[in-house]
């Protein structure tokens, strides 16, 4: 994985059609994707692609039960490849998000 990876992300518009191919969604389409949108032309690492859509799950789902949280992250790979379109950028964000799991069990 390299930290020399750029990954520029699209406007916000096509961000949010994007994710809404993903999963179209209403409450995600008008609550969490708008909040991944907002980073539209910014540029990023792989693992800041991970740690902007960890942040938006966590804002998107304060107060809701956990389940949402890991019905969202069950999408990660999808909202990955949805937000990075050049393949082999979005599978270094992948592999950091695969990291990030393996951690995440093994403490």
């Amino acid at each position: 994985m390299s930290d020399q990876t750029r990954i520029t992300l699209a406007d916000a518009e096509t961000i949010m059609n994007r994710l809404k191919a993903v999963d179209d969604n209403d409450h995600c389409v008008e609550k969490f994707y708008p909040l991944l949108a907002k980073n539209g032309g910014r540029e990023l690492v792989p693992m800041g692609i991970v740690m902007m859509l960890q942040l938006a799950i966590y804002d998107y789902t304060k107060g809701m039960p956990a389940i949402i949280v890991h019905a969202l992250n069950m999408n990660m790979d999808r909202y990955i490849e949805a937000l990075v379109p050049d393949e082999s950028a979005a599978a270094e964000a992948k592999a950091y998000w695969a990291k990030v799991q393996e951690r995440a069990k093994t403490g």
